[in-house]
């Protein structure tokens, strides 16, 4: 029976559950700030350290993150992946956000003439097979896609069920962000070239304290909608969930993603609301703390929800 595994990288806000699922492997990627290079490698002490002591302005003007090349791809596969499994599916960051997936690719093809001396050394026929799929979103709506797909992928591990619904995953996830500082979040914007949030009018937003709500969708990162203040942008992507689990999701996981304690979220009445209406509906909500290489673009204490649904309106 062939091995079967999945393998992501740093940017899929998943709980801790999944990483420590043996079909699953973590790519992990660097976040350099300043002088100093931080390893994401998804260990909660590490994360929350991060997240509580590193989100600081200069943060925002001097990180870079260093996702890893083809090389470095290469020899992962190579060295954690090639003798534990015979085929894995990659499951990769947005491609317009992110090399990773290119690289991944790239790798790829060339695994399968080096795994052989390698899988032959340790007793093990035929070469190893990568197929590498593009999610399409990031933060949250990137790990609700990673959940559903280990779902499936351990529901009915068949190569071909497995490579086609990889395939459709990304075609309706959903990744939501709510901020909490608008002025972190438009510095490391100026820091990337990005820009996604430059529509909001910078000082009159921040004279309102008016906070845009940022949707991933299918490749795209753009701000869909305004409200005024921290609280209603939380309020606002949480009642986004709820409402889409009422009208029901195509895939039954809502993924939540906060970068600080996530004790916060918790005390939120819309969370426990999202969480009611969840119960109802046979769906299960997600929660932890937001991985480093995402919180490092998204500012201290933001908030990221990400389900899988049929279109539908930003707005409430």
């Amino acid at each position: 029976m062939l091995r079967l595994g999945i393998v992501i990288d740093s940017a899929a806000d998943v709980p801790q559950s999944v990483l420590d699922n043996p079909r699953v492997r973590l790519l992990p990627v660097a976040i350099r700030i300043g002088d100093k290079t931080y390893l994401d490698e998804r260990k909660p002490a590490a994360t929350r350290d991060f997240n509580s002591r590193l989100l600081d302005m200069r943060t925002a003007e001097v990180s870079r993150s260093m996702p890893p090349g083809e090389a470095e791809i290469r020899k992962f596969l190579l060295e954690q992946i090639s003798t534990n499994f015979d085929h894995v599916f990659g499951l990769f960051v947005m491609s317009s956000r992110s090399p990773i997936f290119k690289s991944a690719f790239e790798a790829a093809s060339r695994v399968i003439t080096d795994s052989m001396p390698v899988r032959m050394r340790a007793g093990i026929k035929g070469p190893l097979l990568v197929e590498c799929y593009d999610s399409m979103n990031l933060f949250a709506g990137y790990g609700v896609q990673v959940l559903e797909a280990l779902r499936q992928f351990e529901a009915e591990p068949l190569v071909s069920n497995i490579r086609a619904n990889m395939q459709d995953l990304a075609k309706s996830a959903y990744g939501y962000l709510a901020p909490s500082n608008l002025d972190y979040l438009l510095a490391r914007a100026r820091a990337r070239g990005d820009n996604s949030v430059g529509m909001l009018g910078q000082a009159a937003a921040k004279m309102l304290g008016i906070m845009p709500i940022l949707r991933g969708w299918q490749g795209k990162t753009e701000a869909v909608a305004k409200v005024r203040g921290v609280a209603a942008a939380r309020q606002h992507v949480l009642n986004l969930a709820r409402r889409e689990v009422g009208r029901g999701l195509l895939a039954n996981y809502v993924c939540v993603s906060y970068s600080g304690d996530t004790a916060d979220v918790e005390a939120l009445p819309e969370y426990q609301s999202l969480l009611q209406e969840a119960a109802g509906k046979g769906v299960t909500v997600t929660l932890q703390e937001m991985a480093p290489t995402n919180s490092v673009n998204a500012g201290a204490n933001a908030l990221s929800v990400g389900f899988i649904a049929q279109p539908h309106p930003a707005e409430l």
